[in-house]
């Protein structure tokens, strides 16, 4: 397994990970059965190929702020579904007006090439459509109350 370096476990700690915490976001079981890369990138060709040994990762950081805009997508997407959720129970106009709202302000935040959304009971979560493929994909789970990128066809 891979050990990652002082620099790299330095740059997680100032970010609020432990190398186990970081590794166990991507599927290890901890820090001894990391096989990325010891610059702390998934890829573990990461050092030779996207920077020199010489050279910062510039890689670790990105994904730090990848993981924390996650976060708050996931935050500001299970507000959207409980307003939804709130509309379907009340069946009011301002209530679903309101759940629309926060969805299309959502999507614009966290996906602009959107062409088309849904709020949808099967699968459970929030729907939508890009400008670069014919598939409908699954960016919110409602059951798991976070984001993901699953085709739903």
């Amino acid at each position: 397994m891979t050990q990652l370096t002082s620099d790299a476990r330095a740059t997680l700690r100032n970010a609020g990970f432990t190398s186990t915490q970081w590794a166990r976001l991507h599927g290890y079981s901890g820090a001894t059965d990391w096989r990325g890369d010891e610059c702390g990138c998934t890829d573990d060709r990461c050092i030779g190929y996207h920077h020199d040994a010489t050279d910062e990762c510039g890689c670790l950081p990105a994904m730090i702020e990848d993981h924390r805009r996650k976060q708050r997508a996931s935050a500001v997407g299970r507000d959207v579904w409980a307003a939804h959720v709130r509309a379907t129970a009340t069946g009011t106009d301002e209530d679903r007006a309101a759940a629309d709202a926060l969805a299309a302000a959502w999507i614009s935040e966290y996906h602009p090439g959107a062409i088309s959304h849904s709020l949808t009971e099967s699968p459970k979560g929030i729907t939508y459509r890009n400008l670069y493929n014919e598939t409908t994909w699954l960016i919110f789970d409602a059951e798991r109350g976070q984001v993901t990128a699953e085709a739903v066809s």
